[in-house]
């Protein structure tokens, strides 16, 4: 299997614009001697590659990217931040080894802001540099559209288009000359390799759309490269128009099997749509810069397909 596949764009998910326009409460008042969280102020760096495999032969790729945004935002608009940013990725709140439960997907349930208040700002870093195995590129600074006052500021992309290219295995440095809001830095993390073929007990999502037995156990494998690099599996369905997902958190060696307890409480077949597995390789490194509370670059190379599921449980 070839290692040219592709990333996740940067752009405002329809949906969230849709739930911002309407219903938008006002935010109760806080209890007297409560005081207000504080802000955070992020670093979130991403060359991300996506794969979409079915049973047809075809395997459409989005165009290879590096994105960076640097959001200050209140934490209770957190899940606010990853439904609007799909760039931005959750850290899964499961132990390495295991899945969680399956529940509703972030940004179900978030709160909102006060209208015309904004929740998100995406601060100008100054001038970003890409360096891939020692050859340069700036990285340009586009405007993020101020979505009903509710996301405002900057944020950095690159593609292909600019001469970005996914080798794996190279050395990706990112480097920011700093601004009056956040100071300068450089990061520095080497490429993951292909994930290779994966099956779902035995069965290759490009022969037919894998099977997942509720309530029985279910082996995935993949070409592990063993280098300690992390990979998520994350189970994606519908159920009376609700988002649902239960997440895998694996260690990258080529095996791992869900456990049948955790396959039960995949949605009953008759009552769920739009099954779906993701099986993304993550390998991040963490960075620090004045102005920052935390930084991350990472790369995430994900590859989904269709499944069913069958079964009572």
């Amino acid at each position: 299997m070839g290692s040219a596949f592709h990333t996740i764009t940067l752009t405002l998910l329809p949906a969230a614009a849709a739930a911002l326009l309407s219903g938008c409460p006002e935010r109760a008042a806080e209890p007297a001697g409560v005081s207000a969280p504080d802000v955070v102020t992020r670093g979130i760096l991403r060359a991300a590659t996506k794969r979409h495999v079915d049973s047809n032969g075809d395997s459409p790729v989005e165009p290879f990217a590096v994105t960076a945004g640097f959001a200050r935002y209140d934490p209770e608009f957190e899940d606010l931040l990853y439904g609007l940013l799909p760039w931005h990725r959750e850290e899964p709140e499961v132990g390495l080894d295991a899945c969680g439960p399956p529940g509703p997907v972030l940004g179900v349930k978030q709160p909102r802001p006060v209208p015309g208040e904004t929740a998100i700002e995406l601060l100008d870093a100054g001038n970003l540099t890409l360096a891939v195995d020692g050859v340069a590129l700036s990285v340009s600074t586009r405007t993020f559209p101020d979505l009903l006052k509710v996301v405002d500021g900057v944020m950095y992309s690159a593609e292909e288009s600019h001469g970005v290219r996914f080798l794996p295995g190279a050395t990706y440095s990112l480097r920011s000359s700093g601004s009056d809001l956040v100071g300068p830095f450089e990061v520095v993390l080497e490429a993951p390799e292909d994930l290779g073929e994966f099956k779902l007990d035995g069965v290759s999502p490009t022969e037919q759309p894998p099977t997942i037995r509720r309530g029985e156990d279910l082996t995935i494998t993949w070409e592990g490269a063993g280098w300690g690099d992390e990979v998520i599996a994350e189970f994606t369905w519908t159920s009376l128009g609700l988002p649902l997902s239960m997440v895998c958190r694996m260690r990258d060696d080529g095996l791992f099997v869900v456990p049948g307890d955790r396959t039960r409480g995949l949605q009953d077949p008759l009552r769920s749509g739009n099954e779906e597995l993701s099986i993304s390789r993550v390998r991040q490194v963490a960075f620090r810069a004045a102005g920052l509370s935390s930084g991350t670059f990472a790369f995430m190379m994900v590859a989904g397909f269709p499944v069913r599921f069958d079964g009572p449980g």
